[in-house]
């Protein structure tokens, strides 16, 4: 309860942060309309660790194909090539959540909500599903722009709204983990029609050991060897993207 508990302040004190100019800069349109994607576009991110600023390599977008209703992303990090799939306007079909493995989402995860405006609010519930070995999960988003923040990373100096997402996806292997709570940051720039930084991190609930005995899961209920009882709310990575490159139609 006391992890729950101090998950809970974290989210209020991020959502109580100094508020950010809710007027566009000069010359920018108050609402920001949906991207339209096209063939061959990419980002290319440089990724570190949000805990102690280690670089953790780069990732790289680039838009391999854009139907009616779907757009196919070929994701490239450090050599390995995946890919993702999204709607029209930037939302999740096949992507991997935070801090955990890819899932499709049905309907689609709810990053952004077009159009874009400072103060605006949603919230949407989604399915889901690890295409690994078919088991689905809820999943709800709450996502507000924050309002407008000008940001400088290794490619350029950017207006940009503020997006923030807090979301609670109950995956959960049995008996050892339960649901994740996670806080998606997103800095999106109309000048690129893109996010240009990112923050994402996530807490998972532990229920057990990952110690077994005799082919079975040891729940500690008392501690885990570290003084602190289970189940607990464990801190997964913190991970920084910052945009590097960008190029295409």
């Amino acid at each position: 309860m006391t992890r729950l508990l101090l998950i809970a302040a974290s989210l209020l004190v991020a959502s109580c942060a100094s508020q950010l100019p809710q007027t566009p800069p000069a010359g920018m349109a108050g609402e920001v309309a949906a991207p339209q994607p096209a063939t061959g576009t990419f980002w290319r991110y440089s990724v570190s660790d949000g805990f102690t600023r280690i670089p953790r390599g780069t990732v790289e977008y680039r838009v391999s194909s854009v139907s009616a209703d779907a757009v196919t992303m070929n994701v490239r990090v450090e050599g390995q090539e995946t890919t993702e799939l999204y709607t029209r306007d930037g939302n999740w079909l096949r992507r991997p959540a935070t801090n955990l493995q890819v899932f499709d989402y049905s309907p689609a995860y709810r990053a952004f909500d077009f159009p874009l405006a400072a103060g605006k609010t949603w919230r949407s519930k989604a399915t889901a599903t690890d295409p690994a070995d078919g088991r689905s999960f809820p999943v709800v988003v709450e996502g507000k722009v924050l309002g407008w923040e000008k940001v400088r990373v290794p490619a350029g100096e950017f207006d940009t709204l503020k997006v923030r997402r807090h979301v609670f996806l109950d995956y959960f292997e049995q008996g050892v983990r339960g649901q994740s709570v996670i806080l998606e940051t997103d800095w999106y720039a109309p000048s690129m029609n893109q996010v240009v930084r990112r923050e994402t991190t996530s807490q998972y609930l532990r229920l057990a050991s990952l110690e077994r005995h005799y082919g079975f899961v040891r729940v500690d209920d008392p501690s885990d060897g570290d003084g602190d009882p289970l189940p607990r709310y464990e801190q997964d990575d913190w991970l920084v993207y910052e945009l590097i490159a960008h190029g295409g139609k």
